[in-house]
Parts: structure tokens; sequence; C-alpha cells
């Protein structure tokens, strides 16, 4: 009877302990937990600091912004171009004005001048408009051309047997047809009388004399002041230092 109730007390007390083990650790009935390792990199960021940039060839120059920006040609419509415009602008990469098509018709020419030659025909200059010109025509108010065609680099030109008060006009053309006659693109021949041209040779004649009269009377005034300081030089600035007006010293 002792045997049993000894064995009763140490499965009960077994059972007690197995009881409070259960309920103080409580990783018996939760999962294990996993621990993940975290790497921290660290990131430069310089994008303020530096711009990307493609790179740059061994013995290729860099090209700066200013060197990408186009220049405008140097064109004056009222010159003969030596070369012309889409030759420099292909061999300097710069632009040229804008110019209408071969299919428009051209804009007026502007007539600039009207001069009795020394051979007596009439010399016509005139600007070229901002179209395609394949060539350009002198024609009187008659509608009829005195002079020859002239090329599209054409500036000048000639008129022989024009008359006094002839109206004069400068005409572009191309594929497209002739450009509109206007008061810029045509005038009135009126040559100086021969009054007149004296009354200019007179004006131009006498606008010299006084210039070279200026110059004479500027160089005669220097050479009076460049003799006066020689004159004092001599008098004054090599005199004798033992001589004295009050007595021999």
């Amino acid at each position: 009877m002792l045997l049993m109730s000894n064995v009763f007390l140490f499965l009960m007390s077994s059972l007690v302990g197995i009881l409070w083990a259960a309920s103080v650790s409580p990783s018996a009935s939760q999962p294990p937990v996993t621990k993940t390792r975290v790497l921290y990199v660290e990131v430069e960021d310089d994008y303020d600091e530096k711009t990307s940039e493609p790179p740059v060839k061994p013995g290729v120059p860099r090209l700066t912004t200013a060197q990408f920006s186009p220049q405008e040609c140097e064109y004056d419509p009222c010159v003969v171009p030596k070369v012309p415009c889409a030759v420099l602008s292909a061999q300097t990469k710069c632009y040229c004005p804008g110019l209408t098509g071969p299919d428009q018709l051209p804009e007026p020419p502007e007539l600039r001048e009207l001069r009795q030659g020394e051979s007596g025909a009439v010399e016509v200059h005139w600007c070229a408009p901002l179209s395609t010109v394949t060539h350009y025509k002198l024609v009187t108010e008659d509608g009829h051309g005195l002079g020859s065609i002239f090329g599209e680099l054409s500036r000048n030109g000639t008129l022989q047997g024009l008359k006094t008060g002839s109206r004069v006009c400068v005409v572009a053309v191309n594929d497209a047809g002739f450009s509109v006659e206007t008061e810029k693109s045509c005038s009135r021949f009126e040559p100086l009388q021969p009054s007149q041209a004296a009354l200019r040779a007179g004006v131009i004649a006498g606008c010299v004399g006084f210039l070279v009269l200026l110059l004479l009377a500027a160089l005669l005034l220097w050479k009076r002041k460049s003799c006066g300081k020689s004159t004092t030089m001599d008098g004054e600035g090599l005199r004798n230092p033992s001589y004295s007006n009050s007595g021999t010293l």
C-alpha cells in the first residue's frame, strides 16, 4: 500500500513538472523564428555635381555648344557674290537667307541706280530678291527689253539707246515666270544736265582746294613753332654762365 502511494505521488509530481515547463517555455508552442540578415549598401549620389557626357575618342577634339549654333552667311543681295550662298553654306555650315522656291513667282528686285556711263550706255544697278532666280531682264515702259539677259548672280547691267525720262524696270525670272513690276523695281532715267554736272564738279573742286589750303596752313604753323623753339635754345640755353651784366666775376 505504501508502494502504491509512492508511485502515485511520483506520477503526480512528474505531471505537475511537465505542465509547469510547458507554461514557462513559450518556444514549445510557437514556431521557430528565422532571422534574416540585411546588408546595407552605400550609394554616392553625384547627379547634381556631374553630368553624363559621351565618351570622347583619342585625337578627336571636343565640340562646344557654341560650335553647334549655326551662323548666318555673309550675303549681301546688292553685291555680286564671289561665291554663291549655297556653296558657301556647304563649305562653312552657315545658313543662307530664306528663299522662295522655283515653283513660286520671284519677288521684285530693288532697282538702286540709273547712271549715265562714259560710253553713252545707261548703267543699271539692282539688289536681288529673296527668291529663286534663274536670270534677270531689263525692260522699258513699252515692255520690250533693250538689254540682254543677265545671269542669276548679276547685280549690274547696261542699256543702249535709252531716252531721257524713259521708265526702266528690272525683272527677276525663274521657272514659274516673271516678277511683278513695282515702284521698287522701276525708275525713270533722268541724266544730269550739263549745268548740274558743272555745278557738281565745281563743288568737288572747291572742297578739294579748301582741304589743300588747310593742310598748307597747318604745315606753315608747325614750321614756325619749330623755328621759334630752336631760336630760344640758341639764345638762352647755351649762354655763358661766367658772364654777368653787373660786371666781371
